[in-house]
């Protein structure tokens, strides 16, 4: 049986929610696990979103701190914080609270930017992952370093999470020469620190690979099975199209949990065609790779229209946890990745139905990263507490 969710709100005036953005519940905690949807800069007080991104960021970050204080958490306990901005022009606002909310540089979680289409008018979103009642530990590989004040990783109790792992080579400083070694390298630091962490590449739960190149998307999936070789015993997995700053091929950003046993979980319809399992479980904590409106009879192709494509995709979230031995209830995070602001309402009047106590549903985040059109309308991915 699933532990209880424990539901967080903060108080908005009525109404104030826009188009797109994440609805409530802000927070949700699951055994010893608390995540959030993504925290808006929107004033509190008067539900006015600020025209101003620097007033946007200071209030999203207060917003975030207020929302972990009410549930009980406070900011010790976070993990990693993933910082959803409109592009590089951004990258301005977000030390000020960061630094704010987290003052001591032995003690920050990891973090994550990501460029993403946002809803109008709106300069930032803010999401966190904690571990109720653990502290942080910061690991590091000598010679590897981040420009901004950020761990490359941190440990929250049996919980790591990684920074964005770069193809950078510790002994030069910069990154591998050519698209190949540059894959190489990042994997490569990828395992390097999870050992530092405590563990190994046995411990990867899930893995965010951003690529600005996919032609070099095979030479990727090489490396990957050479990591991870054996078939049924990988990490799940979700690649994505992404403009890289600078010369980088590709990035990573890696969750996992210390000292578990993985295992990985498929529905006979619901496979991937890169070398990836649907659902990945190290421990307690269950993450899926990208779960799309395929159905039983469609050879792996998504079914045509918005809807019915939800409509699989939640059928499916429903199937793989009762082939992984839990249940809806055991979902505590749902993001899903939409090709615009439109597809909102529709997957919210799905969601509804799929979870219709809005007092006892998992915390919902919605990011448009602008799929290539003529493949998935929608693609759900899950984080369950089992």
């Amino acid at each position: 049986m699933a532990d209880a969710r424990t539901i967080t709100r903060l108080a908005f005036p009525e109404g104030w929610l826009p188009l797109g953005l994440d609805p409530e519940p802000m927070a949700v905690q699951l055994g010893d696990l608390l995540f959030t949807n993504g925290i808006p800069g929107i004033d509190p007080a008067t539900g006015v979103l600020p025209a101003s991104a620097e007033a946007q960021f200071a209030l999203a970050y207060k917003n975030l701190e207020r929302l972990l204080d009410s549930a009980g958490v406070g900011t010790a306990g976070v993990g990693l914080l993933t910082v959803f901005i409109p592009g590089p022009d951004y990258r301005q606002y977000i030390n000020p609270g960061w630094l704010a909310l987290f003052p001591n540089e032995a003690d920050r979680p990891a973090r994550k930017t990501n460029h993403v289409n946002l809803p109008d008018g709106v300069y930032v979103q803010l999401q966190g992952t904690a571990v109720v009642g653990a502290h942080r530990r910061l690991v590091g590989i000598p010679g590897l370093s981040h420009r901004d004040p950020l761990p490359m990783g941190c440990r929250v109790g049996d919980l790591f999470f990684t920074s964005v792992m770069t193809p950078q080579d510790p002994a030069t400083g910069q990154n591998a020469d050519g698209p190949v070694p540059q894959i190489e390298r990042c994997f490569e630091n990828v395992a390097q620190i999870m050992q530092q962490a405590g563990g190994s590449l046995d411990d990867a739960l899930h893995l965010w690979v951003f690529m600005s190149d996919f032609t070099y998307q095979p030479e990727m999936v090489t490396e990957w099975i050479r990591r991870w070789p054996r078939d049924g015993d990988r990490p799940a997995r979700k690649t994505l199209r992404y403009a890289l700053g600078g010369d980088s091929l590709l990035q990573a950003q890696v969750t996992a949990v210390l000292g578990g046993v993985r295992t990985n979980y498929e529905l006979p319809h619901g496979g991937h065609h890169d070398p990836i399992p649907l659902a990945s479980k190290v421990g307690r904590v269950l993450m899926s790779s990208g779960i799309s409106g395929t159905g039983p009879n469609q050879g792996g192709r998504e079914v045509p229209g918005l809807a019915p494509q939800i409509e699989l995709c939640q059928q499916d979230i429903a199937a793989l946890m009762q082939t992984a031995g839990g249940s809806l209830d055991n979902v505590a995070l749902v993001t899903v990745l939409v090709q615009d602001w439109a597809s909102v309402p529709v997957v919210l009047q799905h969601w509804d139905q799929l979870y219709p106590n809005r007092d006892n549903r998992p915390a919902l985040k919605f990011i448009d990263w602008r799929m290539p059109q003529g493949m998935s309308l929608v693609q759900y991915h899950l984080t369950a507490v089992m």
